[in-house]
């Protein structure tokens, strides 16, 4: 028998539903992942209870029921919020993207058959061991992202599944199997019935993935990629080189942006329904990687510029051969070094001690910080000192004179 290992809590949920008569199972994206060696951030799980029985079992625990009307009790165990749901069979989907009604069922096999793709249409507990009906684990292992049964039902049902295709497959480097692939082309019109919103997340998981060039590729092939990015036409060069950004929303968006016209870019963002603080990352992207930064003086003004992006904005300049090769480990240095009078060791009430009075104050303050701007080494409390009093004391002679 196939034997996993999983978090004790887990196992902790499967003996109540077995003492109660009931199977319980973890299921889709974290078996999935535990399967591959990876640890899933939390698990899933699905019963044959139903969900008021469900409650009934863990009446002891803390219990989140927002989820009921899909079958779904969230159970807070050691800590830990645990998704459980009753088996459960979808009615018809006329928008595209939620099933009408549900059905519970007694059998994992029919809730396994309602799902996307193999790997994530499997369950496991230690009782039974694993329950595969769609080949789900040969899949894995040969590294394939195939639909339940028919690609153009699943699509059908929802086309949102044509956009976690392409993201599974950058996220876990996998093939998408041919059958699949013109399942997606041939349904990719009921992209256009899903939310703006929904597109845009899979989106962004997409290309901060691990291999976001290739299902990049694919989807723009099969001419997927205008119910997502209208207007973005994907560039070669940049598609080789977006795997080098950090898998940061901003920075990959930006880069992947970067080669589109501004006001074009602006209305991409727009489109997906992006929060500002990405939209705004990337957009400071888009203008940053088209400096050119070669010297400290320019990477202190790109760096004022364009703040907590700088350091990704000149790693995009770089990449695309704008700025030489150190553009980036030169901003980089630059914000680690002072260049506000609050990076100074010593401060006003220092130079007060010292005699200064008045305008002097800010007069000495801002010669110290232009000493240390020019030699970082300076910025020592006992050299800064002994500057400030230097510089107390030409102030005084100017005074005599």
């Amino acid at each position: 028998m196939y034997l996993l290992e999983y978090p004790e809590y887990i196992e902790k949920i499967t003996e109540r539903f077995a003492a109660a008569g009931e199977q319980a199972f973890i299921v889709g994206g974290c078996l999935r992942d535990s399967m591959l060696g990876k640890a899933p951030d939390d698990f899933d799980m699905a019963t044959s209870a139903l969900p008021e029985k469900t409650m009934e079992i863990f009446a002891d625990r803390r219990l989140i029921t927002n989820g009921l009307k899909h079958g779904t009790v969230t159970v807070i165990i050691d800590s830990h919020p645990v998704e459980i749901t009753t088996f459960r069979v979808d009615g018809e989907y006329s928008d595209s993207r939620h099933p009408d009604k549900v059905r519970f069922t007694a059998r994992i096999e029919d809730d396994l058959a309602r799902r996307d793709f193999t790997v994530n249409a499997m369950a496991y507990n230690r009782r039974t061991g694993l329950v595969d009906p769609f080949g789900g684990r040969e899949d894995l292992g040969k590294g394939i992202l195939r639909a339940v049964g028919d690609p153009l039902l699943r699509f059908d049902e929802d086309a949102l599944r044509i956009m976690r295709a392409f993201r599974f497959s950058a996220q876990l480097g996998f093939e998408i199997d041919a059958s699949t692939l013109e399942g997606a082309e041939a349904k990719k019109a009921g992209l256009a019935n899903i939310a703006r919103e929904r597109i845009g997340v899979e989106f962004v998981k997409l290309i901060t993935a691990p291999a976001p060039d290739s299902a990049l590729r694919k989807m723009s092939a099969l001419g997927i990629m205008p119910y997502v990015c209208d207007g973005l036409t994907l560039n070669e060069n940049i598609l080789e080189k977006l795997a080098k950004m950090p898998p940061d929303p901003s920075a990959r968006l930006g880069f992947l942006l970067s080669a589109t016209d501004t006001a074009k870019a602006r209305a991409i963002l727009r489109e997906l329904r992006l929060s500002t603080k990405i939209s705004s990352g990337a957009l400071a992207i888009i203008e940053g990687c088209r400096i050119s930064i070669g010297n400290m003086s320019e990477a202190g003004r790109f760096a004022l510029r364009f703040g907590s992006s700088a350091c990704d904005a000149a790693l995009a300049s770089e990449l695309l051969g704008i700025s030489p090769n150190g553009a980036t480990e030169l901003v980089g240095k630059w914000q680690t070094l002072p260049h506000t009078l609050g990076d100074l060791t010593i401060g006003g009430a220092d130079v007060i001690a010292l005699g200064a009075a008045g305008k002097e104050i800010g007069e000495i303050l801002s010669r110290l910080l232009d000493a240390v701007i020019s030699a970082p080494e300076q910025n020592e409390r006992e050299i800064l000192i002994s500057l400030a009093e230097k510089e107390i004391q030409k102030i005084r002679e100017r005074e005599r004179e």
